[in-house]
């Protein structure tokens, strides 16, 4: 598995390499560490490690950008990846991380977050909120220390009733690897429940998933519904699927897996469909 976990040297940095850690004890892992520093002018570093930008006024602030960059990188252990790698990059912080996860054709984004609430998460919400927006590759999102987390139980919010219904592959690795109980929440077909069986039953044999309940719930699924299961069934992980959104959408409908990011200290996997 390919793995991109952003860094600013945070705490919370800590956090997804404490998750990152043990993916690799049960899947070959490779790893990639990307500090953005954030600037309005296009910046490159040249062959013998000198920031080179077109507006010289902010060139000394970048070096030293750098060259902290690479004192935070050799605090890290990654010695437990088959390979890692350590990357600086200059631009928007999220929109940097989106672009730099499709170049390089991850599996998966780790992000530790602060989470975002009342006026934050209104107007300008987290970074971590503004990749899951636009990120091709899943992300894990933890906003606390999971060091004694036992991946036993996964709960997946996925529309499993729509016939093309699929998982991204990282998904499904990290399902099969950990060998946790799957328990997939659904809004039930009303109309027929037979036909709602069938879907699920093709669902489980297309994505080759065993050790599965299904939970199917004749309300909306909302944020109050996924608290409410945790807290009854002691849940690791959650993974849920979202729509890819733009213009006024995000802004006025935000997206449950959103709300999520920005409040579940469970940590959670997000993934568009």
């Amino acid at each position: 598995m390919n793995i991109l976990i952003p860094t600013d040297f945070s705490p919370q940095v800590d956090f997804a390499l404490i998750l990152a850690r043990k993916i690799a004890a049960k899947i070959p892992t490779n790893i990639e560490l990307l500090n953005v520093i954030q600037c309005r002018t296009e910046a490159r570093v040249g062959a013998n490690g000198q920031i080179e930008v077109e507006e010289d006024s902010v060139q000394g602030y970048l070096q030293a950008q750098y060259q902290a960059a690479q004192k935070g990188f050799a605090m890290y252990d990654l010695s437990v990846f088959e390979q890692a790698n350590t990357l600086v990059e200059f631009g928007p912080l999220s929109d940097t991380i989106v672009a730099r996860a499709e170049q390089g054709n991850f599996d998966l984004i780790i992000m530790g977050t602060k989470g975002a609430y009342g006026l934050k998460e209104l107007f300008s919400g987290s970074e971590t909120q503004h990749v899951v927006r636009h990120s091709k590759a899943p992300i894990l999102s933890l906003m606390c220390d999971r060091s004694d987390l036992e991946i036993e139980d996964i709960l997946l919010v996925h529309d499993i009733l729509d016939e093309d219904a699929t998982l991204p592959r990282a998904v499904k690795m990290l399902i099969e690897a950990f060998g946790a109980k799957l328990h997939i929440l659904n809004k039930q077909d009303a109309k027929n429940d037979v036909l709602t069986d069938a879907v699920f039953q093709a669902f489980l044999e297309r994505e080759h998933l065993q050790k599965v309940d299904a939970h199917f719930y004749k309300d909306k699924i909302d944020e109050r519904a996924i608290i409410g299961f945790d807290q009854m069934h002691k849940i690791d992980l959650i993974m849920i699927s979202a729509h890819m959104r733009s213009g006024l959408s995000q802004l006025f409908h935000p997206e449950l897996a959103e709300k999520l990011v920005n409040h579940m200290h469970k940590p959670l996997i997000t993934f568009h469909i």
